[in-house]
């Protein structure tokens, strides 16, 4: 999924702050999930050298919290995909998904049985995308052969401490490069000719409406059609990511939160013509109703997206998802004088 929104910018209806939209988007979503999600990828890579350094079941289990933790900070901070995780691919590399081929599980697994310790003694920046995030880092540590990490395998907690500094390094870039002094941030907070990559309010409020409806796409089309199938018989749990730790819902929760909180930091229930402001609202709501129906889900992934009552959380969850789609793509952005076109997201 490499494509971006068409849009068109119209007459732009702006919020009512004199600041525009960047400055509290900034505030009160940007910093706060950047710096969760620094504190959070650090604190992984210092358990997973914990665990290297005193291998056994208590430390693997506190690196697999660690995990669970930063991937849920990942989930929030994901829905910022433009700007500064954008840039070098670094969604990808903290997130390579979807991977209908099996790229990345093929090349874990090789770098596994590898042992070629010059191989990632320079850290994981050089090697393949697929190696570099929580996919490559959730089959390390959950994957077949992973109980080995508590009995002291050097070279899995090798790779493992490897793949997981390298997240916490691009989780730093990443909140450095939204930090209020660089050039991005204060190109989005306060847009103006000659300071890029934003000229004007208008660009920003459809970075804003892009971001939500791409998020809301991404979840759809690649963690949640791909396992259901089109039907039970045709359903497939291991095409979720995150099916090994059993973090599936969590992570699809947390990055609808991601949504949920960037959508009330821009402030569009107070910002849009009265007549309008139903529009967050109701998105607000078919947010909330995904959220609260995927904290019900009780089983594994693997079974969960093929067995009732889950299945039709997961179905349920995506209608409610499809249906804010629509309302960001059509009714949010024509309430802000912006066309979106059509999303390139193409699967791959």
């Amino acid at each position: 999924m490499r494509g971006l929104w068409a849009l068109v910018l119209l007459a732009a209806v702006l919020p009512a702050s004199a600041e525009g939209v960047g400055r509290p988007v900034i505030d009160g979503f940007v910093e706060p999930s950047n710096a969760a999600f620094t504190r959070s990828t650090a604190d992984l890579a210092a358990s997973v050298e914990v665990l290297c350094d005193k291998p056994g079941n208590d430390t693997l289990s506190a690196s697999r919290t660690a995990f669970a933790t930063a991937l849920d900070d990942w989930g929030h901070v994901s829905v910022l995909r433009f700007g500064p995780l954008a840039a070098d691919s670094r969604f990808e590399k903290l997130f390579f998904w979807p991977d209908a081929r099996g790229i990345g599980l093929k090349q874990v697994q090789g770098l596994l049985t590898s042992s070629d310790l010059d191989g990632i003694s320079s850290g994981m920046a050089g090697k393949s995308a697929a190696l570099q995030g929580f996919p490559a880092l959730e089959f390390t540590l959950y994957g077949a052969g992973s109980d080995s990490l508590a009995a002291g395998d050097p070279w899995r907690c090798s790779v493992a401490s490897a793949i997981a500094s390298n997240i916490a390094a691009i989780a730093a870039t990443v909140a450095q490069e939204w930090n209020a002094g660089s050039p991005f941030a204060a190109s989005f907070a306060a847009p103006a000719e000659g300071r890029e990559p934003y000229r004007t309010e208008a660009e920003v409020q459809g970075e804003i409406v892009k971001a939500l409806a791409t998020a809301l796409q991404f979840i759809r089309s690649a963690e949640l059609a791909p396992p259901l199938g089109e039907e039970p018989a045709k359903a497939n749990g291991k095409r979720a990511p995150m099916w090994r730790s059993r973090l599936t819902a969590p992570l699809i929760v947390a990055q609808i939160d991601g949504v949920r909180q960037l959508l009330a930091a821009a402030g569009y229930e107070r910002s849009l013509p009265e007549d309008s402001r139903y529009i967050a609202s109701s998105i607000r709501f078919e947010l909330d109703n995904a959220i609260r129906t995927l904290g019900q889900v009780e089983g594994p992934a693997e079974q969960a997206f093929g067995t009732e009552p889950d299945r039709g959380r997961f179905a349920f969850a995506e209608l409610a998802l499809h249906h804010a789609s629509e309302l960001v793509t059509r009714d949010l952005a024509a309430a802000l004088g912006l066309t979106m076109g059509f999303n390139a997201l193409d699967g791959d």
